[in-house]
């Protein structure tokens, strides 16, 4: 709690509220304080719990009304007059809230307590889709007791809401009887985004963690089809790579958007994540180590020893694409790199590395895995993938020379997760996983 105290203000002008840093330089407040009256150049800021500055307002935004039908939400964005280093901004949680998720808000209710007030208690109802309301959330407050007349909250407008140590909404007033109305964070997501810097960074955050804990948990039930004696290797595995990803959760993102085909947007990234999580696993507890590898033109992923071993790790979006069509893609990026004619005149394939392909065809005419289907030429299995195709799916194919395509190693990684059923101790599945990727 003591974090959030650090962070939580004195909003003093026309009228008294809090408010609360969410980066270096801009915080969040209740719109209805400065309105009607938006002049916000007499208002003041301050941080009892952490510095005697004093701050003030240099800009300010909030969605405006469209009409009595649709209001604009009840948050306001300041923008301070110079950046605050020494203390740590809240973190915004977009994520959907629930009837009777627990929360606890700090704020100055100015009658009764200078120094700052908790409150605690649960989500009573949510107000989805009234847009005739100025806040979507109500909140039920156990402690205090806000029924005692004698307890004011009048300047505790603008106060975070907080849900497991993140602010998922912003309190807005008292609404009937003894239920706080607030403003959800999600509803103004568009807006928020817009508006501060870096903000976005930390939204990906949260959601990141969410489905990364979300797809540890499968992933553990994947292990438990592993004989007794691997169980605890992967799970330590999977412990360590789950430490490794949350130290970096950007690098991880960018690693999620480019291994998927086509390149994942925001609500695809993390489609197949356990699926990926799996081979990623497995890959590591042979060597100990696996590396995501950003903007490097031929792999995503690495393992480093004594001869660095690298390989791209592809997963389809949409289920039954098929591998011809994505490696050619992939094929076309890569021959257009500086690297690439060192690659040709040594007669190494282009993509160089082994790649593993995911969630496509498993079709015998189309599946290039060399573990689980026929071994096609690729300019045959081309050839017959266009054929009833009206322009051809590939222009010019007659003119192009795909020699180099046939030295790739490709693997589907349904045939990597299949070693679970065969292996029976950690040699058997080092010496199988190895067999399926580089051998």
């Amino acid at each position: 709690m003591d974090d959030i105290k650090r962070a939580v203000a004195k909003l003093e002008g026309d009228e008294k509220a809090t408010a609360f840093l969410i980066s270096e330089e801009y915080m969040l407040t209740s719109k209805h304080i400065f309105i009607p009256n938006n002049d916000f150049s007499n208002y003041t800021i301050s941080f009892p719990n952490n510095t005697e500055k004093v701050y003030t307002i240099i800009d300010l935004y909030y969605e405006e009304d469209k009409s009595l039908n649709e209001l604009g939400n009840d948050i306001a964005i300041i923008k301070l007059n110079e950046p605050i280093y020494d203390i740590q901004p809240l973190e915004l949680d977009f994520s959907e809230i629930k009837i009777d998720d627990h929360w606890q808000a700090y704020g100055f209710p100015g009658s009764k307590r200078p120094i700052g007030e908790r409150f605690i208690g649960k989500v009573n109802d949510l107000l989805h889709n009234r847009f005739d309301k100025k806040f979507d959330v109500n909140l039920r407050c156990e402690a205090p007791q806000i029924t005692d007349a004698l307890y004011g909250v009048e300047g505790a407008s603008g106060s975070p809401i907080i849900r497991n140590g993140k602010v998922i909404a912003v309190f807005s007033n008292q609404s009937e009887g003894a239920i706080l109305g607030a403003a959800s964070i999600k509803r103004s997501e568009e807006f928020l985004t817009k508006h501060v810097t870096n903000l976005r960074k930390d939204a990906l955050k949260s959601i990141a963690q969410k489905e990364i804990e979300k797809a540890i948990s499968n992933t553990e039930r994947f292990i438990e089809g592993f004989p007794d004696e691997l169980q605890e290797l992967l799970q330590r595995e999977l412990s360590e790579l789950e430490r490794e990803i949350i130290a970096d959760l950007e690098k991880f993102n960018s690693f999620l958007e480019n291994s998927k085909y086509p390149l994942a947007q925001e609500n695809t990234r993390f489609i197949g994540l356990d699926s990926t999580l799996e081979i990623i696993l497995m890959v590591r507890s042979i060597y100990g180590n696996v590396h995501i590898l950003i903007e490097d033109d031929f792999a995503n992923l690495q393992i480093r020893k004594t001869n660095n071993l690298n390989m791209n790790f592809v997963y389809a979006q949409q289920r039954n694409q098929i591998m011809p069509e994505i490696l050619l893609e992939m094929h076309n990026g890569m021959i257009n790199k500086s690297a690439a004619q060192i690659l040709i005149e040594c007669d190494k394939p282009i993509p160089p590395y082994p790649m593993i392909f995911d969630n496509c065809s498993n079709s015998k005419r189309h599946n290039l895995c060399r573990a689980c289907g026929k071994q096609f030429e690729f300019e045959g299995i081309l050839k017959k993938y266009i054929d009833t195709e009206d322009d051809g799916l590939i222009k010019g194919i007659e003119s192009n020379d795909f020699s180099l395509l046939n030295k790739t190693k490709i693997i589907c990684a349904e045939c990597v997760r299949k070693v679970r059923d065969e292996a029976e101790s950690g040699e058997d599945l080092q010496r199988m996983v190895v067999e399926k990727i580089y051998d």
